[in-house]
């Protein structure tokens, strides 16, 4: 997802995403199914850009925007908004926020 959500935005948003999916994955729980698409990285990002990120990939699903690699971005908005609703809008801009998968499944 980092890698599919870069691809839509452009500036330091863009090489902040293309940073943290180039470092070193989380390890993956014993039950975790699937391979090198599917690891899981920590976001360490503002509530300023998580909100850009927000926006942007908002408006790129309502115009029916695509990926290099999905067809369907919605789903991409809709987790980049549960990550900015978990982070808070509060004073600290710049808490640790989660982890995200690098891509999704295609779709």
């Amino acid at each position: 997802m980092l890698e599919e959500t870069a691809a839509l935005l452009a500036g330091d948003t863009r090489a902040a995403l293309l940073q943290i999916s180039e470092g070193a994955p989380l390890t993956k729980p014993t039950d975790h199914k699937g391979g090198e698409a599917t690891d899981m990285f920590e976001i360490a990002l503002s509530t300023d850009v998580v909100r850009t990120i927000v926006v942007t990939v908002d408006e790129a699903a309502k115009h029916g925007l695509r990926t290099p690699r999905s067809t369907k971005i919605s789903g991409f908005a809709t987790a980049w908004r549960e990550l900015f609703a978990w982070i808070g809008t509060g004073d600290d801009k710049h808490r640790p926020c989660g982890q995200a998968t690098t891509r999704p499944a295609d779709g």
